[in-house]
């Protein structure tokens, strides 16, 4: 019998030097196509403009169409946090066994404190916009 594949958790902390938000929302989402288990993708938004938020609002409910399986939340601060603050969010509200950071800014994290209760994985990309990469990785 295979073993089932671990579950999965994409954070995407959104702040104002964040690039390529849609085009890293649609990659998640064709990864989920292939990858067979549960995954789930958290944006939280701090330091960002209304017209990205809408726009990364707007790729997620478009992708939810044809992927359902795939789990979406946005969480937006009305403060500015900082990026590990943004990021320690993400990981106290994730429920995939494996968390993917996702952040142009990932030296930020490595040096931040990032305490999971659970122990789970933590993998920093900079960027997720090419779905073989993510396979590669994940594998």
């Amino acid at each position: 019998m295979p073993q089932p594949k671990p579950t999965l958790t994409f954070i995407m902390p959104m702040h104002s030097t964040q690039d390529f938000i849609i085009e890293q929302i649609n990659t998640i989402f064709r990864f989920s196509e292939h990858y067979g288990g549960f995954c789930e993708i958290l944006i939280l938004a701090g330091e960002v403009d209304a017209l990205k938020l809408k726009l990364a609002w707007l790729a997620m409910k478009l992708n939810k169409i044809g992927h359902p399986q795939v789990r979406t939340r946005m969480i937006c601060y009305t403060s500015k946090p900082c990026l590990p603050s943004l990021i320690e969010t993400g990981i106290n509200q994730a429920l995939g066994q494996k968390i993917i950071i996702i952040t142009s800014t990932p030296e930020i994290v490595e040096n931040a404190e990032i305490n999971d209760v659970w122990q789970r994985e933590i993998l920093l990309i900079r960027y997720a916009l090419d779905v073989n990469a993510l396979q590669e990785n994940l594998a």
